[in-house]
């Protein structure tokens, strides 16, 4: 059998080498794979319903009780991620959710002024749910504590799993209007008040 010592000097192609057969482990990390890119997109696609649901309720004559209290909540105990989020001064989820026409560039203060007096809640409400919003729009991040990345779908955080359950009451309450995903209830499973600790 012939071949060639240099084929890039002379034009030869070179011949492919074997692939290497695939074992037990490599299908393995192939199905891991799938599911996480799987759980990542039907994550953000849990974004949109999510999002129109708490435009319903800012927009609403009556905030729920429940969600005022959360809303009260968040801004008394002021969580980190809270925090973090109001010194970026992103507005844009905020004014989206209080009815923008043009989130992008209407100002959320500006938008916020043409709600009633009484309806006060609603708007702190829309900031507590954009800060929420905008920390779990995206599925990975990274945990401080842990050191380490975690997907939100497996590991959500005490304060995220809290915001999720109470749309979910707040959409079971008005006539089942709104239901968590499946990636969303599978987030918060742990969380539930009957979850095994």
């Amino acid at each position: 059998m012939w071949y060639c010592a240099d084929p890039a000097a002379y034009g030869h192609k070179v011949s492919p080498q074997p692939k290497k057969p695939k074992t037990e482990e490599d299908e393995q990390k192939a199905e891991e794979r799938a599911r996480t890119v799987a759980c990542n997109r039907a994550w953000k696609a849990a974004a949109g319903p999510r999002q129109e649901f708490v435009k319903r309720l800012v927009r609403g004559k009556t905030l729920p009780d429940e969600a005022r209290m959360f809303a009260q909540q968040i801004l008394l105990d002021l969580p980190r991620f809270y925090g973090k989020w109001a010194d970026k001064q992103r507005t844009r989820t905020v004014a989206l959710l209080l009815g923008a026409k043009d989130p992008a560039n209407d100002s959320a203060s500006e938008t916020a002024a043409h709600f009633p007096k009484n309806r006060l809640a609603n708007v702190l409400f829309a900031q507590v749910a954009a800060a929420f919003e905008d920390a779990i729009r995206e599925p990975k991040q990274f945990d401080t504590a842990r050191m380490t990345h975690v997907y939100l779908w497996e590991s959500p955080d005490r304060l995220q799993a809290a915001y999720l359950l109470l749309l979910e009451a707040l959409g079971q309450a008005d006539d089942g209007s709104y239901q968590l995903s499946e990636v969303e209830q599978q987030a918060v499973a742990s969380h539930r008040p009957d979850a095994d600790a």
